[in-house]
């Protein structure tokens, strides 16, 4: 009898986490938007130029 209710059980839980739907990852990704955040191009600007050392004036 235990056999048997955690057989059911597993096929309970199988059940419970199938996913009946049908929609594409391509719809899916349409849902939520993508903001850069570096550039229009996506490449980052370059880092600023050190400061200069103060025994070099």
């Amino acid at each position: 009898m235990k056999k048997t209710s955690i057989a059911f059980m597993v096929i309970i839980f199988g059940s419970l986490i199938y996913s009946c739907s049908t929609d594409s990852v391509a719809e899916i990704d349409g849902l939520y938007p993508i903001h850069s955040t570096e550039g229009d191009d996506g490449d980052p600007p370059p880092p600023p130029p050190p400061p200069p050392d103060p025994g070099d004036e």
